[in-house]
């Protein structure tokens, strides 16, 4: 029995041994980072960093031991550095030790240029500052700029950095998160000089995307202003909802605003499906398919399917940072995408049924076909290649989205370069198709206004007298019966005058049916002169005239007769060199009763004309009041 104890004291005894020498041996020792002599410029906290994934608010104070943490360096990501695919929380340590250079404040700042995905800053214990939100609700951006922090008075301390990394999407390679490039630490003024430096760098690196962002973004207001004077012109509206997607997508992912990523990356996935949904429809009416009612239905199908797929992908993203839906997410998430790339597919579809058919087009629209046939191709191949990539480590996404040369400082990948040939080739086109278009509405507009002057000409010639100019005999009897009418219900007076040249027939046979022609225009003339805007005048027939007067008693209307007679005794029509004097007899009648119709009124006037050819013509008479129409 004591042999056992004994046995068994010196195994526990052995076993306490083996595992305190294991555990010295997995202690790592603390170095701290020092830095002697910091003065203008700065210094970089590159490592080595205490690192340990798990959270805990107690590892944020010095005294905490973090000797058995492993170490890393701050200028790669943990992804990188034996941690893929890690998600959650994590926190970095470490000691400074830092020595001011004569003359030197030890005053000193923290630049932070990116840590993936959100994170806190503490220094001796206390939070200076922080990117992004840590609590229940996980905040952070998809587009950091370089966050600087106040370390204040310092020469000694720990340093501590809680991070934070979403869950990863079914298109995450899985070696990001945590610090992506090394914290600077130095005076203000060198903190705020290098912030500057790296805010240069990115804008100069980022000239090709906001010129091209600009350009879509000019193109797409044109657009719409034009479109929105002829709404029409659906070919406008369409460019307006694919140029404005990269603009759009340039404030929301690309310009350091501080979109939250949820709002930003939600909001994309729709952009995307609008840009997909509007190259659509270019190419439908670019390619003339819009004529097709299959092609035109089925387009409008797939393009809610569309819209609702990214909908469903925005949501997606919303979710994807709870942790307890991350597999359901990733795998609806991969589904999506998997949807997505098969709706990519459709301008291949619009073009290659283009050219199947033959559609006789330009060659612009045709370079609209082929480079969005590059563009969705490489887009589909980049987007099927990245599913799945942090199972299959596959880089030819990364490849694909690689620089293939840089200008000015800013890198031109092979997207980039098919993407901005697409976008010139389709406003191009766009433009073509609407100066066609405009040319031939010009060409319709032209048409129609010389048909309606034809239609004028034609409606002139039916109402007016060919040779005078008046109006004709079924014209001036119609307005005769209408001016009755309006003068029997607003009771007002109305004259009418038929006028007859005199010997016209003794004219005609002496000097010919030309200068009895040139008699009557030349009368008709002098009547036409003496109209009111709102009386009638027209040719009653052969060398006969009448005369409608609204709103004339029977004393202005003979005054008027009498003015005319004088006017056509006076006039001396000249043919060639022979002068020719004529005269006019006109009958006048007016006070017209209720059951006077308009044959009546020409039966009073005529019988008062026949008076004034009887009494030796050229004279004016009025008809008898109580004169019988029979």
């Amino acid at each position: 029995m004591f042999a056992r104890i004994v046995a068994l004291a010196v195994f526990a005894f052995g076993a306490l041994f083996s595992q305190a020498k294991q555990a010295g041996a997995e202690t790592t020792p603390i170095s701290a980072i020092v830095i002697e002599g910091l003065g203008k410029g700065t210094a970089s906290l590159d490592g080595p960093w205490q690192f340990h994934p798990g959270d805990d608010p107690a590892w944020a104070t010095p005294a905490f031991d973090s000797s058995r943490w492993e170490q890393l360096r701050a200028d790669r990501p943990w992804g990188k550095q034996g941690h893929a695919h890690y998600t959650g929380f994590a926190w970095y340590r470490c000691s400074i030790s830092l020595t001011p250079a004569p003359g030197i404040a030890p005053q000193f700042s923290l630049l932070v240029p990116h840590v993936k995905d959100a994170y806190e800053i503490y220094w001796n214990g206390s939070l200076i500052g922080r990117n992004g939100k840590l609590d229940s609700h996980p905040v952070w951006y998809y587009s950091q700029s370089a966050q600087v922090f106040e370390l204040g008075d310092m020469s000694r301390g720990v340093l501590a950095v809680r991070v934070w990394k979403a869950p990863l999407l079914s298109d995450d390679f899985g070696d990001a998160g945590g610090f992506e490039s090394a914290p600077l630490i130095g005076s203000p003024a060198a903190i705020a000089t290098a912030r500057a430096a790296l805010d240069y760098q990115w804008l100069r690196s980022q000239q090709f995307v906001f010129g091209d962002s600009l350009l879509c973004a000019l193109v797409a207001c044109l657009s719409l202003l034009l479109w929105l004077r002829n709404p029409t012109r659906w070919l406008l509206f369409w460019m307006t909802g694919f140029a404005i997607v990269s603009p759009a997508n340039l404030l929301l992912l690309n310009a350091h605003l501080h979109w939250s990523y949820v709002v930003a990356m939600g909001a994309a996935q729709v952009l995307s499906s609008i840009r997909d949904v509007s190259l659509w429809f270019l190419l439908v009416w670019l390619l003339s398919l819009h004529e097709n009612s299959a092609i035109t239905r089925l387009t409008r199908i797939l393009a809610c399917i569309c819209l609702a797929n990214g909908i469903l992908d925005g949501v997606l993203i919303a979710l994807s940072w709870r942790s307890q839906w991350s597999g359901m997410v990733q795998a609806a998430d991969a589904i999506s995408a998997f949807l997505y790339t098969l709706l990519e597919a459709f301008p291949l579809i619009l073009a290659g049924y283009a050219l199947f058919h033959r559609k006789t087009l330009d060659s612009t629209r045709w370079l609209v076909a082929i480079t969005a046939f590059l563009d969705e191709m490489l887009l589909v191949f980049r987007n099927a290649v990245k599913q799945g990539r942090q199972f299959t480590h596959w880089p030819i996404a990364s490849s694909i989205d690689s620089p293939l040369f840089t200008i000015g400082g800013s890198a031109i990948s092979l997207r980039t370069l098919v993407g901005a040939s697409l976008l010139v080739a389709i406003v191009y086109a766009v433009y073509n198709s609407v100066r066609d278009d405009q040319r031939r509405q010009d060409k319709l507009r032209q048409e129609k206004v010389e048909l309606m002057r034809e239609s004028e000409r034609i409606r002139h010639y039916a109402e007016h007298d060919g040779l005078t100019g008046l109006w004709n005999h079924r014209i001036i009897v119609q307005r005769l019966r209408q001016e009755l009418e309006r003068s029997r219900r607003e009771k007002v007076p109305l004259s009418v005058i038929l006028i007859d040249v005199d010997h016209f027939k003794k004219v005609n046979d002496t000097f010919g049916h030309p200068v009895g022609d040139l008699v009557l225009k030349e009368l008709s003339a002098i009547f036409m002169s003496s109209l009111r805007t709102h009386d009638w005048g027209g040719r009653y027939g052969g060398e006969e005239f009448l005369l409608i007067l609204p709103g004339c008693s029977i004393e202005g209307a003979l005054s008027r007769a009498e003015e005319l007679r004088l006017a056509v005794q006076s006039a001396r029509i000249m043919d060639g060199e022979t002068m020719l004097e004529v005269t006019a007899s006109f009958g006048v009648a007016s006070n017209f009763t209720s059951n006077h119709e308009y044959e009546a009124v020409i039966r009073v006037v005529d019988t008062a004309l026949y008076r004034a050819k009887s009494s030796g013509r050229n004279c004016v008479v009025s008809a008898e009041p109580n004169m019988p129409f029979c």
